[in-house]
């Protein structure tokens, strides 16, 4: 059996550990979360409080559990309350439902069930920050001694890419997918082919079905596995075999396990039977060249075009509206206004300054570190898995910065090879003098969180802009001041409260509060920001930007008999700046339409409501 390391060759030693051995890693990793969770939880104590999500699609999650316990089908993935009576379609996995139900479940019976979800809600995202952080440290500590794996914890402290996924409330699908992409990392540093290959396979299969998003890295996985048998004639392709069928068949497993075999179409945006179709492929040309492998180069390299052209051809001879994406039949309006306002699915220059410095500066420490360790490895197969590593962390890096929401993955995958450089450089600044060790010091801390600088430097302007100016106002648009990210005054909950005791109707609202709204109350709503109800998505945009009697057409259409906005977020300034005679515009400014009248239906809320008179 092939393996990554000639046989006679022994697996790098670990340094001492600078605790008991036995437990060493585990228990600073445990430390390090605990920490880390307590931080997270009195940082967010106030958003807890009021069970407010920090993103729509983390409430649209919780109502999709509630719904699968209430006795909605396993297979069955629609929302109902969104665009009803049809719903929409949803193209997330019942993967990521799994722990959140199994949690309510158990808590239920102690807590009831609103205890139940609020503890859940915390819980998952923190565990699931505990199983990357468990993941980092065995890696870390197989190479490194323990204070390597402490630094690795911390820097994931430092990352706001990485945090971000698995603060309290975040219970959607992006942990998970960190956590995956992880195990297929453990895999490829893993000794034997066929194990470590199956892992890989395994692992992104469930990371695909969680998020077809996660294409480009399986590709990249793939094609170092490939590299591995051009390198190696003598692994016979082993890696790639093991990977490609682990991933053919996890796929399969997953697909049938959660989707069944109700919806056989081709979807773009979720693993459907053509992605099956692709990887028998990729896992019949593996085992091909495992089999009967060319023995020149040249063979072995156009077994891999061919495999690699089968696929392409397979993709999108089938489904040829897949070339551009998911999300490339969307209508000029709903990508403009809704899509292209995206920032996570953007570039990372999109990003704040200090979150695309981290996207930015971060995996090119950990390439400089992954460097370091391929050139000071004292054999051949050491020098070859950090180069592996290498190549895996900067095609990593290239997605990120590609779509800012992946960059969390190549944020992961350099955080050990960035915490034994920078602790190395620590040990050496002990043996300097104190006023350059200072110095040395600053760059430390400016390495383990790249975006300080930034914000550093932001602050500086902004400071020196408003006193230049002479004035501290924050800006509106259409005068609107919108709230700090995550802290408008709007209080759903009380709103939701007070929706509830109303009988149910459906809601025209911005698609931003539209999940907050019926996660809280037994309403529905027109729309929400996710792309299948896209129809829905259009009708909302362009009542909101449209005059009164073209918006009054299309609130009937949508047989809703209340508006409800929240102002001081981003989404209606939007509306109401694009189209200043618009109905979104106007309702802003107090000018409410014959049409409507403006109710209080839950004072304290800060939201404001509209009654639809006919």
């Amino acid at each position: 059996m092939a393996t990554l390391f000639a046989p006679d060759a022994q697996a790098p030693a670990a340094a001492p550990s600078v605790t008991d051995p036995a437990r060493g890693p585990a228990l600073r990793v445990l430390i390090t979360w605990v920490l880390l969770a307590v931080t997270m939880i009195v940082m967010n104590f106030k958003l807890i409080a009021m069970l407010r999500f920090t993103d729509p699609d983390d409430a649209l999650r919780l109502l999709q559990v509630r719904d699968l316990l209430a006795g909605q089908s396993w297979f069955d993935v629609h929302q109902y309350r969104i665009a009803a009576p049809e719903g929409v379609a949803m193209h997330w996995s019942r993967l990521v439902d799994v722990p959140i139900a199994a949690m309510i479940l158990l808590l239920r019976p102690l807590l009831g069930t609103a205890g139940a979800e609020f503890a859940t809600v915390i819980a998952v995202p923190l565990l699931t920050l505990l199983c990357a952080m468990a993941l980092l440290g065995r890696f870390a500590a197989r190479w490194f001694n323990d204070e390597v794996v402490g630094l690795t914890c911390l820097m994931i402290g430092l990352s706001p890419p990485i945090l971000c996924q698995f603060t309290p409330m975040r219970i959607d699908h992006h942990g998970w997918q960190i956590v995956l992409a992880l195990a297929a990392l453990s895999g490829l540093h893993a000794r034997d082919a066929l194990k470590g290959g199956a892992v890989i396979g395994v692992a992104l299969a469930a990371l695909l079905a969680i998020s077809i998003e996660g294409l480009p890295l399986t590709a990249l996985f793939l094609g170092i596995c490939a590299l591995r048998g051009l390198r190696s004639p003598a692994s016979r392709f082993d890696w790639l075999h093991a990977a490609a069928l682990g991933l053919a068949l996890g796929s399969a497993v997953f697909f049938l396990g959660t989707r069944g075999t109700f919806d056989l179409g081709t979807h773009c945006d979720a693993i459907s039977p053509v992605h099956l179709a692709l990887f028998a492929w990729v896992a019949a040309g593996a085992a091909a060249l495992r089999f009967a492998t060319p023995r020149t180069l040249a063979g072995q390299i156009g077994g891999l075009v061919v495999m690699g052209a089968g696929a392409a051809a397979i993709l999108f001879g089938i489904a040829p509206e897949c070339r551009g994406g998911a999300f490339v039949m969307l209508d000029p309006l709903v990508k403009r206004y809704w899509y292209d306002a995206i920032a996570e699915g953007m570039p990372f220059w999109h990003a704040p300054a200090p979150l695309a410095a981290a996207i930015f500066a971060g995996p090119l420490i950990g390439l400089y570190g992954t460097y370091r360790l391929w050139h000071g490895a004292k054999d051949a197969p050491t020098r070859l898995l950090w180069l592996d590593h290498m190549l895996l962390l900067a095609g990593a890096w290239l997605i990120g910065m590609a779509v800012a929401r992946a960059s969390a993955t190549a944020l992961v995958f350099a955080a050990v090879p960035s915490a034994a450089l920078i602790l190395g450089w620590v040990y050496r600044l002990r043996s300097v003098a104190i006023l350059p060790r200072l110095g040395g010091y600053a760059i430390v801390i400016s390495l383990l969180a790249p975006g300080l600088p930034a914000v550093a430097a932001m602050n500086a302007v902004n400071a020196v802009t408003a006193k230049a100016s002479g004035s501290n106002a924050a800006p509106s648009v259409a005068g609107v001041k919108p709230g700090a990210i995550g802290m408008s005054a709007c209080r759903y909950d009380i709103a939701g409260r007070a929706l509830d005791k109303l009988p149910a109707t459906d809601i025209f609202a911005p698609l931003d509060i539209g999940p907050d709204l019926i996660v809280r109350s037994h309403h529905r709503v027109v729309a929400t920001g996710h792309h299948r109800g896209a129809s829905g998505i259009h009708d909302v945009i362009e009542a909101f930007m449209s005059p009164e009697a073209r918006a009054h057409e299309l609130v009937r259409k949508r047989h809703a008999s209340l508006i409800a906005v929240c102002p001081d977020i981003f989404e209606p300034s939007v509306y109401a700046t694009r189209a200043p005679n618009g109905l979104m515009a106007k309702l802003l400014d107090g000018r409410t339409p014959a049409w409507l009248q403006p109710v209080d239906l839950a004072p304290g809320s800060h939201m404001r409501f509209w009654k639809v008179v006919n």
